[in-house]
This record gives C-alpha cells, sequence and structure tokens, in this order.
C-alpha cells in the first residue's frame, strides 16, 4: 500500500451483515441456554521439551512461539511508569494512550505469582535474548517481554524495565534500525509492540525511529485478494488468527503513541480484525477457526476447506490470541473510530462462546476449545492464561458486563493448579503449555503436540493473567 493515510475498506454490506447477524444469533442463543457443562477429560500430564515448531508456522530451534500483544489504554490511569503519549479517549473505557492492562492504579505484592515468575525469569535468562531460543528480534522472546512489561506497569520495578531495555538495544541501534530481517513474518514483527512503551518510559529517539521504521513494512505486506494480510511470506494468502496478536497491536500502540498515522493505523485494525472473524466464524459456538486460505480454488493449502478456505479446528490458543488482541488494540482505537463498535460485539459474542466451552470442574479450556467431551483433549495453561487476562481486562474496562469476572475468576483457580515448585531449588514452573505448531489439517494435529514447561507461551500467559489477577 502506498498512501499511508488512504481509508481503507473493512468488510462488504454483505460480508458485515452475515457476520454480525450470526454474532446476534448466537448472543441470542447462550443468552437462552446459559452455559452447558463439559465434559472433563484431561490426558497425561506435563512435559517438557522443546518445540520443533512455532506458533507462527516456521521451523524451530527449541523454542515454542505466539504473539502477544499489548497497547490498550487502562481505565483508570495511573499506572506505574510514565505517562504514554498520545490522545486519550472519550469513552468510559479509554484512558492514556499506549497503556496495556486493566484497572489503572492497582498494584501486585512482592510474593505475587507475577512478581516470583517475573523475577523467575530475570534469574534464569539474565540476557533476554537466550529466552529459550536465541533468534534474535523474534516472538519467542517478545511475548515473554510482553508479559515483563505489565508486571513492570503494575510494580514499576526498575529491574523490569531495564530487562526489557536490554533485549531492545541489542537489537535496536542508536540510529533506530532494527535486526530484522527483510522478508516478512508476523513474528519478527511482534517485539515491535516493546518500542512506542520504551519511548514513552525514557524518551529517546531511537525508539520512535525505530518504530516508524516498523510501521512502514506495513505498506508492503502482501495481501490475500480480500486485503487480508499474509502470515508469513511462505504461505501465500493465508490469515491467520495469530496474525492480528502479533501484527495489529503494534499498530494499534504506534497510532495512540505518536499520532503520526493518520487514518492508516485505526483503518488497518479494524479491517484486518473483523475480516478474519468474518472468514472463520464457527457460528454454533461463536468461536473461531485457527486460519483462512483465500487462494483461488485448486490452490488452496491442504488444511484449508476448497471451498470456503477455512481450517477445520478451533484451537484454544488461536483464539486467545485474537481475543486478546482486541482487549488491546480496542483502548488504542478512538471511540468514534468506524467499526470500533463491530470489534466489541466481537467481542462479547466471543467471551460467552468462553463461557459455555470453560471447563466446570477446574476452569480451565481445553486444547482444542469445542471438543473437550473428547478422551483425548486436554487442559490447556496457555490459552486458559490468555482468555483469565482477556476476560479480566474487559470486564475492567467496561468491554464486558460483570458477569465474566467470574469466568476469568474459575480460569485463574484453575491455572494456578498447573504451577509447582521445586522444593530444592525453589523454581517456580508453569507447566501444560502446548508447544508451537502451524495451522493442523485435523483435530488430531492438534491435541497430539507435546506439552512444555515453562515455554515462552506458559510463562506469557502466567505474567498476564497474574499481573490482573493479583493487582490490588
Amino acid at each position: 500500500m502506498s498512501n499511508s493515510t488512504a481509508r481503507l475498506p473493512v468488510l462488504t454490506v454483505e460480508g458485515a451483515g452475515l457476520l454480525y447477524l450470526a454474532i446476534g444469533l448466537f448472543t441470542a442463543a447462550c443468552q437462552q441456554t446459559g452455559n452447558p457443562a463439559q465434559d472433563a477429560a484431561t490426558a497425561g500430564g506435563g512435559q517438557s521439551g522443546s518445540s520443533g515448531a512455532l506458533d507462527g508456522g516456521g521451523p524451530g530451534t527449541g523454542g515454542v512461539g505466539g504473539g502477544t500483544g499489548s497497547g490498550g489504554a487502562s481505565s483508570t490511569g495511573g499506572t506505574a511508569g510514565q505517562a504514554g503519549a498520545g490522545a486519550t479517549g472519550t469513552a468510559p473505557d479509554a484512558g492514556t494512550a499506549g497503556q496495556a492492562g486493566g484497572d489503572g492504579g492497582a498494584s501486585l505484592a512482592a510474593d505475587s505469582l507475577a512478581v516470583r515468575f517475573a523475577d523467575m525469569v530475570l534469574s534464569h535468562w539474565p540476557d533476554p535474548a537466550g529466552i529459550w531460543t536465541s533468534k534474535g528480534f523474534e516472538y519467542n522472546h517478545g511475548i515473554v517481554l510482553r508479559g515483563i512489561e505489565q508486571v513492570f506497569r503494575r510494580t514499576g520495578d526498575a529491574r523490569y524495565l531495564a530487562y526489557i531495555k536490554k533485549y531492545v538495544d541489542e537489537n535496536v541501534n542508536d540510529s533506530g534500525v532494527v535486526n530484522i530481517a527483510a522478508t516478512h513474518s508476523f513474528d519478527i514483527i511482534q517485539p515491535s509492540v516493546l518500542l512506542p512503551f520504551l519511548y514513552q518510559q525514557t524518551g529517546l529517539a531511537k525508539y520512535q525511529t525505530a518504530a516508524d521504521n516498523i510501521r512502514a513494512r506495513y505498506d508492503t505486506i502482501p495481501r490475500n485478494p480480500d486485503k487480508g494480510f499474509w502470515h508469513k511470506d511462505i504461505y501465500p494468502n493465508q490469515m491467520w488468527l495469530d496474525s492480528i496478536y502479533m501484527g495489529e497491536t503494534f499498530l494499534a500502540r504506534y497510532g495512540a503513541v505518536f499520532g503520526t498515522c493518520g487514518s492508516f493505523c485505526g483503518d488497518t485494525v479494524v479491517e484486518q480484525s473483523l475480516l478474519i472473524a468474518q472468514h472463520t466464524l464457527d457460528a454454533p459456538t461463536g468461536l473461531y477457526v485457527h486460519a483462512w486460505d483465500d487462494s483461488a480454488a485448486g490452490q488452496k493449502v491442504a488444511w484449508a476447506d476448497p471451498t470456503t478456505g477455512r481450517s477445520p479446528s478451533i484451537w484454544g490458543r488461536a483464539v486467545g490470541w485474537y481475543a486478546m488482541a482486541l482487549v488491546d488494540t480496542l483502548a488504542d482505537l478512538p471511540a468514534d473510530r468506524a467499526g470500533r463498535s463491530d470489534m466489541l460485539a466481537i467481542l462479547t459474542s466471543l467471551a460467552a462462546g468462553l463461557k459455555a466451552t470453560q471447563d466446570p470442574n477446574t476452569g480451565l479450556w481445553y486444547q482444542v476449545l469445542d471438543q473437550g467431551s473428547q478422551s483425548d483433549d486436554w487442559l490447556e495453561s496457555s490459552a486458559t492464561g490468555i482468555f483469565v487476562y482477556t476476560l479480566k481486562v474487559a470486564v475492567n474496562r467496561g468491554y464486558l458486563d460483570s458477569s465474566y469476572l467470574s469466568v476469568a475468576e474459575s480460569g485463574w483457580k484453575g491455572l494456578q493448579t498447573k504451577v509447582t515448585m521445586d522444593a530444592a531449588t525453589g523454581l517456580i514452573t508453569i507447566t501444560e503449555a502446548v508447544e508451537g505448531m502451524g495451522v493442523e489439517a485435523s483435530y488430531a494435529g492438534y491435541v497430539g503436540h507435546k506439552r512444555l514447561s515453562n515455554s515462552p507461551h506458559g510463562l506469557c500467559a502466567i505474567l498476564l493473567a497474574a499481573s490482573e489477577m493479583e493487582a490490588r
């Protein structure tokens, strides 16, 4: 895209109408039927190890992937650190631009899980470039640092800010040049969400320059025929739920903090968020399948339905990336932004789907969300932590009604059962997080993946969830 201020179409009238009709019908059904019980079926214990693939889909070297976003305003302000630059919103849920989290002035106790896990990360990986893998500027590091950012916002502890700054400074030189591959991949864009944050905290121009350089990349990201960004260069015409979290959260925060993006940032966030929802919505559940291939008939990838291009399964963590992207980008969008109300409607319907698929016995969510009655589906920690964060922040900001607080609390209680402590070493661990993966062609492909301990996904999820649920 050559014109950075051009206004982008969001959805066709026909597409939008069908999407929101489906959302409305699902939400109404949930209001009538409530929360159906799910069969509890867990499989095996946790397994530590290293992943051969990332959520982003590329081959791994011992890490697990996935992207997490940030941005967003706190509802009451007063978070630790400097206030963000940029415009403030006028809606009840809007606050200081570029902020993340839920209820502003709340803080974390020194013995909270959030602080203990953050301290473990700093101790176990003194150089953040070595978190789990050594891939450079890449989302295995970025999602954990996003969690550390949240703990910093709740504590004001300068050690956490210094840790994030160390990582970014290893990849951004004094002139603001980012050490990042020229090829397109949302995997390597994700850590860029830390750039506006560091600019807010330090005022150093190099972070704005670096953010400008990342923003410019969006002008050349390849798009499918319906204008959806490809997840990676190597996946032509494919949109993944993961991409919204790894790519649009930076764009939303960039636009809110620097105010130099014209309409492009907000329009693009709305456009991409609604487009993938239109093509991946599973109307009976109100949830979303993992991905969509917009290639022509006869050219679609093996996992794609030959007619719709949709992948077959509702994978928990992919839905989590998309749900978190919604809550984090909504607060960085002006209240009168066209399409923002549609994003709120999607979040409402999605939350109802999460409530309906939460395991009533444990509060956790399954690896494949709607298949908990299957004997080989299993309760997964990273998606659970992501959903807990999403629901708590959404309630705090007024996006969801207060009934969803109990859903988050039940999920948080369940998530804590996946935390262990080694009595001899004192090492705190989050278990049962699935390794990274690409899009799978079948249900069996999702449930067959390894379960890891203290992986980037699990750490990201526990840091974010704990930062919200333990804040007082």
